[in-house]
């Protein structure tokens, strides 16, 4: 038998650890949300996407074109020559979750605000309840996109990974609606994996 050399433990250096990282964000509190969205200004909800969105300025979503110029008539809205020969017009909320809704930005930014401040989630009916929706459907439809969009794109799983197992279930003697006399081992159990990338 050969030497096998001792796997090292140590952990990656810093520069390397803060690429993969995400870079802590501030919490805003309650005051501090309706200080920057003040209530009824849709401008400062547009301003900040537009912000986060396209930073050195609109940009054509159908082609990437950066030459698109105001609409004049219409305040967030802009048009694009090369998509389309009369242009094709666009606004702030096209390709994101806030697009073909008639609730205010503010309220869908409130909205995302509560779910991600929440320590323990909020249920859609308690997004009804505080935001004084109309229907609990409008609360469930906005909660929902905003889930879908959180959700991370599935990658494979590299470097160290950890993978775990257990049964869940008790003895069938010990289950309710009647004794089968098996006892131990896995049968009459529930297999439950886990897999994780060690960080």
């Amino acid at each position: 038998m050969g030497y096998a050399a001792p796997i090292s433990r140590e952990r990656p250096p810093m520069a390397t650890r803060s690429k993969r990282r995400p870079q802590p964000v501030h919490q805003m509190s309650s005051a501090e949300f309706d200080a920057r969205f003040p209530i009824g200004d849709e401008d400062a909800c547009k301003t900040y996407l537009k912000a986060r969105r396209w930073p050195d300025g609109a940009v054509c979503p159908r082609c990437g074109n950066p030459n698109v110029y105001d609409l004049k008539t219409r305040k967030w809205h802009w048009q694009c020559e090369q998509c389309a020969p009369d242009g094709y017009r666009f606004s702030i909320l096209v390709g994101t979750i806030f697009e073909n809704t008639n609730k205010p930005l503010r309220d869908w930014f409130k909205v995302t605000h509560l779910m991600l401040t929440s320590k323990k989630g909020i249920s859609a009916r308690q997004l009804w309840r505080y935001m004084g929706f109309g229907s609990l459907k409008t609360a469930w439809f906005m909660a929902h996109r905003i889930r879908t969009a959180l959700i991370e794109p599935e990658t494979k799983l590299g470097g160290i990974v950890e993978v775990d197992e257990t049964y869940i279930g008790g003895k069938s003697i010990n289950k309710h609606g009647g004794k089968t006399g098996i006892h131990g081992g896995t049968r009459g159990k529930t297999p439950i994996g886990r897999r994780s990338l060690r960080s």
